[in-house]
């Protein structure tokens, strides 16, 4: 799962206003996966943007269904669905929300969750709720993002542990809610019933 899903097309705004003089742009984002336990992760993420820059954005999609259909031919190394981008013109925001089918995947004896590149910090851990921070320079270095990502794995998650990028953890495998003495009750049952099956010897023959 990329964590900067929209970061490729702040590029092509500052492209197009070349006679802008850039002093500094900042974003300030957030995101928060819900991971399932199929490894699908359910996303909000809500980027704050600079007047400057978010009016750039604007102007070179002037709808969010553009926006949307730029991202999505652009990207094709991850399956997504219900994607809805919003503008929110009075705050200098955008708002994405979108499934990421399998961010997940089952290594075996535990789960991977690829988190993407970039400068990503481990901030707090409680529990199966992971908060991260992502700093990555843009345009140069003549702006930055800076995005808190809170990821919230399934409920009995165990072992969670943050390497190289990415985020590691235990998914026990379902056992069998059964009462014991509820299968002893029914491996006595089918005792009963083989022995009813058995013909019953005759006297006399």
């Amino acid at each position: 799962m990329k964590v900067l899903v929209l970061i490729f097309l702040l590029l092509l705004p500052l492209a197009l206003a070349q006679e802008v003089k850039i002093v500094e742009y900042k974003i300030d984002g957030t995101m928060k996966a819900v991971i399932d336990e199929s490894g699908n992760a359910h996303v909000t993420e809500v980027w704050k943007f600079t007047p400057n820059l978010y009016l750039q954005m604007k102007q070179a999609y002037p709808t969010a269904y553009m926006l949307k259909r730029e991202f999505e031919n652009r990207r094709s190394d991850a399956e997504y669905r219900n994607m809805k981008i919003e503008w929110d013109d009075t705050n200098n925001r955008i708002k994405a929300t979108y499934t990421i089918l399998g961010a997940a995947v089952n290594r075996g004896s535990y789960w991977e969750l690829r988190l993407g590149e970039g400068d990503l910090t481990l901030s707090s851990q409680t529990g199966n709720t992971v908060v991260l921070t992502s700093v990555q320079p843009l345009f140069g270095g003549q702006g930055r993002l800076i995005e808190t990502i809170t990821v919230v794995l399934p409920g009995n998650t165990r072992d969670v542990r943050f390497e190289d990028g990415s985020l590691r953890y235990v998914l026990p495998t379902e056992k069998s809610g059964r009462n014991p003495f509820f299968l002893v009750l029914v491996g006595i049952s089918l005792l009963g019933l083989v022995f009813l099956n058995i013909p019953l010897k005759r006297g006399g023959g």
